[in-house]
């Protein structure tokens, strides 16, 4: 298994480095399509605009329609005008050279017509003037009907034109071969008019012609604005820089439909990671199975030297992996700054499944690489995600209750913001504005911090303050998956109140007394040996609940009566006594201890033998007989260190009682007998306790008695007892065969 969890955890990292690129290869971005994935840089990327989209540009002004306006305020003035000019002439009834010489001026200033003076003459004494007048006005009005534009400049590559009407947003597109230019229009009206007025004097004609020709005009008006808009939008769309993307930042986000631009710039990243893949892959693989490698190095060579318990290879391994699918989504699911990434949940998990500072310090830092790895191999990246996650191996230890995790998480959140801060601030701009500090210009200071550096600041502290609620959303997930209890959990069952505990001490009060000293010695002897002090305290509590479903057998709760055992076969008191262990797992399943407190239930007597018992059969039945099977507990023998104190504590506990005239020197001696005892029959095989820990135990375990036993009176029950030398044992009616139920194969 743990061969396999290294396999995926390399295998997933690899493939998350590379899943952009793969995704792009397998489908090549096509524009109206959106982007299934978030595509992010994984390297210091610039893109050439200027170079990549020019064509492009080239294509998109090629393509633009200039957007002319139709001007109906035009015609008219051109009609008014003309109207003007009959109107003013045909008032004069006959020539006067002042009256000439005025109109000349007028029309030299409002029509810029320039009439002679024998001109005016001839058309003012023309007889049929006002009819040749009206004629020409509707010639004019007619060459208005057309679509008249001041000039082709600028339409001589374009095809087609939008004309928008002054009254409506809407626009009509027009063929550029249906205009026609004001110069065309003129000679057009001037052709027109000599076709119908051929027979009248060119003196008088030609002067006219000239007047209706200058007050002729365009009637679309270009849309200077608009198509300014337009053209900006178009530059907009197809810029001229060079824009630079640091490693981690978003290129397209996910589900965004790609546009032409879009198309470009990841087909430009596309040939630029191509040309890196060769040297960046195997670089990759290096640091991968190298950083995994250590991992479990430093798991097996150095911390399971120093633990209290096995290396966690499975635990942080899945961790691990964990992490980086819940990463891997985060990059390719989101558009969101990589500085938002809810990393130290890694580390904060690990302190709150009791791992230890240790191993959630070395898997943060391993952590940290193999993310760096997904987002791009960046120096500052590395840092930031090292900072925050032994922020958080810092500041979360020793966290008893859930709405603590606050605290942590803001904490977290401020590291992560105060590093972003630091690395992405541009300093030299900094220091600019402010040497010399006689003359320091806050307002321009105040523009260093533009919206892109906020927006990362903001989303590292917000990174840091969602890991730890996210930590608590995932706990209870770990927490059955692996079978254990995290403080949280376990804080719970600490109470004394609580209906199991209630039960016990109205059932078996000496069995409730014995348990609360148990916990007493267990928690010393733990402290000691920096064992998990809570997981200590609470399995004392329950180690014997088992004993209520019989309590009047057990020792601790006969108060002077008689005790049963006295006539009881061996065989039979010592099967009675083994169930309570049974007994207790069951009681403790269906009340929903935790499995971690249900295991020191089942560990806490190992396959110790029942010597008392053994000693008596021993002595009545011959030793061929006597099967030694019969007088063990059915174990398993502790299989953690705290599993180890509890056994010690509880039989610690139970052997002081009888001491008389208690000293140190006997509690010692005592102790000592216990130990070795449990030393000799190899008790302590499956657990990793050492001869100093054993030693600390020892001297915990004596300072404890010593505090709790001052004066004491001797119970009528603790005095000794004549082994019994009967031979007509009572059998219970419980003589099933134990060694058949489950509790008896753990």
């Amino acid at each position: 298994m743990r061969l396999f969890l290294n396999i995926i955890l390399i295998s997933l990292t690899l493939l998350a480095c590379y899943i952009g690129d793969i995704y792009l290869y397998l489908w090549p971005p096509r524009t109206n399509l959106p982007a299934n994935l978030t595509i992010r840089t994984h390297h210091s990327f610039s893109f050439d605009q200027q170079t990549e989209l020019d064509l492009k540009r080239q294509t998109a002004l090629s393509r633009h329609k200039p957007v002319f306006r139709h001007s109906p305020q035009a015609v008219e003035a051109a009609i008014n005008d003309f109207k003007v000019f009959i109107q003013v002439i045909s008032a004069i009834q006959k020539p006067d050279a002042g009256k000439i010489e005025e109109l000349r001026r007028q029309f030299r200033q409002d029509f810029s017509v320039r009439f002679s003076a024998a001109d005016m003459s001839q058309i003012i004494s023309y007889r049929d003037l006002r009819n040749l007048l009206q004629g020409i006005l509707t010639i004019e009005e007619s060459i208005l009907q057309n679509k008249i534009v001041a000039n082709f400049d600028g339409l001589k590559d374009k095809q087609d034109i939008l004309i928008k009407s002054p009254n409506s947003n809407g626009s009509v597109t027009q063929p550029v071969s249906a205009l026609i230019a004001l110069d065309k229009a003129r000679s057009l009206l001037e052709d027109k008019i000599r076709q119908l007025f051929w027979q009248v004097d060119n003196r008088v004609l030609n002067p006219v012609i000239q007047a209706s020709q200058a007050t002729l005009r365009p009637n679309l008006e270009y849309d200077q604005a608009e198509n300014q808009r337009r053209l900006d939008r178009i530059n907009r769309e197809f810029p001229t820089q060079t824009v630079s993307y640091n490693p981690g930042e978003v290129l397209v986000p996910f589900r965004k439909v790609l546009s032409e631009k879009d198309v470009l710039l990841l087909t430009s990243y596309q040939r630029h990671q191509l040309v890196r893949l060769y040297q960046n892959a195997p670089r990759n693989v290096y640091i991968t199975l190298l950083v995994v490698g250590f991992f479990n190095l430093f798991l097996s060579k150095i911390l399971a030297n120093g633990s209290r318990h096995g290396p966690p290879f499975r635990f942080a391994l899945v961790l691990l992996i964990t992490t980086t699918v819940v990463i891997i989504g985060y990059l390719a699911l989101t558009p969101l700054p990589m500085y938002g990434m809810p990393f130290c949940m890694l580390p904060l998990l690990i302190i709150f499944l009791n791992h230890g500072k240790l191993v959630a310090a070395a898997s943060a830092l391993v952590g940290a690489t193999l993310v760096c790895l997904l987002v791009g191999p960046n120096f500052e990246t590395l840092l930031f995600l090292a900072f925050g996650g032994s922020a958080a191996v810092l500041i979360a230890s020793n966290l008893q209750k859930r709405r603590q995790i606050i605290l942590p998480s803001l904490l977290v959140g401020f590291i992560n913001a105060l590093t972003v801060f630091i690395f992405a601030l541009n300093w030299q701009a900094v220091f600019s504005e402010i040497i010399p500090l006689q003359s320091v210009r806050w307002v321009r200071l105040m523009h260093i911090f533009d919206d892109a550096l906020t927006w990362n600041i903001a989303w590292g502290a917000i990174g840091g303050l969602v890991a730890g609620p996210l930590a608590l959303l995932l706990l209870p997930l770990l927490e059955i998956g692996w079978g254990t209890a995290s403080n949280f959990k376990l804080n719970r069952y600490t109470d004394l109140s609580r209906v199991l505990m209630k039960e016990l001490l109205s059932k078996a009060p000496g069995t409730y007394q014995h348990s609360m000293n148990v916990a007493y010695l267990a928690q010393s002897a733990g402290e000691a040996i920096r064992a998990d002090t809570l997981l200590l305290r609470i399995g004392a509590y329950y180690h014997d609940i088992g004993k209520m479903m019989n309590p009047n057998l057990f020792i601790e709760n006969q108060f002077e009566g008689e005790n049963p055992h006295d006539v009881l076969e061996p065989r039979e008191s010592a099967r009675i006594i083994i169930k309570h262990v049974r007994h207790g797992m069951r009681i403790g399943q269906e009340a929903g201890l935790p499995k971690v407190v249900v295991d020191l239930i089942v560990q806490h007597h190992g396959t110790q033998l029942m010597e008392y018992f053994y000693n008596i059969a021993a002595k009545t039945y011959p030793k061929s007989t006597i099967q030694e099977e019969e007088f063990r507990y059915p174990g398993p023998k502790p299989q953690s260190v705290e599993a180890a104190v509890l056994m010690l504590a509880d039989a610690v506990e139970a052997a002081s009682r009888s001491i008389q005239d208690p000293n140190r020197n006997k509690f010692r001696k005592m102790v000592r007998l216990i130990m070795f005892k449990r030393i000799a029959d190899g008790q302590f095989s499956e657990c990793d306790l050492s001869s100093r820990d054993l030693t600390k135990i020892v001297d915990a375990l004596v300072d404890a008695l010593e505090a709790s036993f001052h004066s004491r009176v001797r119970y009528p029950w603790q005095g000794k007892k004549a082994v019994p030398k009967k031979t007509d044992w009572q059998i219970g009616a419980d003589t099933g065969n134990d060694r058949e139920d489950r509790a008896f194969r753990l």
